[in-house]
């Protein structure tokens, strides 16, 4: 369990605590940083994350939104779950592109949280948008880092 007294402490935990999320690891997300408020998250797209049409199924980025959003949010010691998200779809994601998600802390609350973040490719040095989103988070709690 982490040292609650320091928030850089708090937000390596919360980075290292999703290495052991089952659904993380099934669909490959990675979270690479954090800091307080913030969050970036990585997945590469692969084959099976295909819709009809042969793109990345929407579904699939609008949760690499979600995740990005909930682990910036997290970082602030909050145990949350979503109570909305919206998310707006720019580009088609490929099946060979390597999605990376920012999520911020947007404004906080005492009952609920709102966050936006944005996912995107980097090519070449240049990021190209392929969605951006927001979502609204009901507070549950203080996040003890205790998990059953």
């Amino acid at each position: 369990m982490p040292d609650n007294s320091n928030e850089q402490d708090w937000a390596v935990f919360i980075k290292e605590h999703y290495k052991s999320v089952p659904f993380l690891n099934f669909v490959g997300m990675e979270v690479l940083e954090t800091a307080s408020g913030f969050a970036r998250l990585r997945i590469p797209m692969k084959p099976e994350y295909s819709n009809p049409y042969g793109i990345a199924h929407g579904g699939l980025t609008a949760a690499l939104l979600d995740t990005a959003i909930g682990v910036a949010i997290r970082t602030l010691k909050l145990k949350i779950v979503t109570l909305e998200l919206s998310t707006f779809y720019h580009k088609p994601a490929q099946l060979d592109d390597v999605l990376f998600a920012e999520g911020n802390l947007f404004r906080g609350g005492k009952t609920v949280v709102h966050g936006t973040g944005e996912i995107f490719t980097e090519k070449d040095g240049k990021r190209e948008l392929v969605a951006s989103g927001r979502g609204i988070y009901y507070i549950k709690g203080e996040d003890d880092g205790i998990y059953k």
